[in-house]
């Protein structure tokens, strides 16, 4: 890629090669190795091939972002290699507890945050302080005179 110094307006060295390491990396994670050779070569001479005439840096670099958003969708997510799994694992005791295994607060029921029913106590506490330090003081305003 040309100088980024003698092209007024364009973006900085910086920027062009954290775009160009962030693709490299998205490509890294792809398992296919016949697309990863592909975009690996696409990657390399995109990045190395001369603008046109009425192209410029941040063109490319836009183009590069949507590359990288991409990426980001086809490409599969982190997870651990021993177990082929990703996520949050619980330990008690020292042992991993598997799915399932867990036990609830009080051994009271899982609370669900999608339908509002069995909320957690310091959650609600927590909910309504933050209305409290937003200026949700009471909800008169909504209820009207009546």
């Amino acid at each position: 890629m040309p100088s980024t110094s003698a092209i007024p307006g364009a973006c900085s060295k910086a920027v062009v090669l954290q775009t160009y390491r962030t693709l490299a990396r998205m490509i890294s994670r792809l398992p296919d190795n016949l697309k990863k050779e592909t975009f690996e070569t696409q990657l390399r001479n995109g990045f190395k091939e001369p603008l046109a005439a009425d192209e410029t840096v941040q063109d490319r670099l836009k183009v590069a972002g949507e590359k990288v958003a991409f990426l980001r969708i086809i490409s599969p997510k982190d997870i651990n290699p021993a177990t082929g799994k990703g996520g949050r694992w619980i330990y008690r005791n020292g042992q991993r507890i598997e799915d399932g295994e867990g036990t609830t607060m009080n051994g009271s029921r899982v609370v669900n945050g999608f339908t509002g029913h069995n909320l957690d106590p310091c959650m609600v506490k927590r909910h309504n302080a933050t209305l409290k330090r937003a200026g949700f003081v009471n909800n008169l305003h909504a209820k009207g005179i009546f």
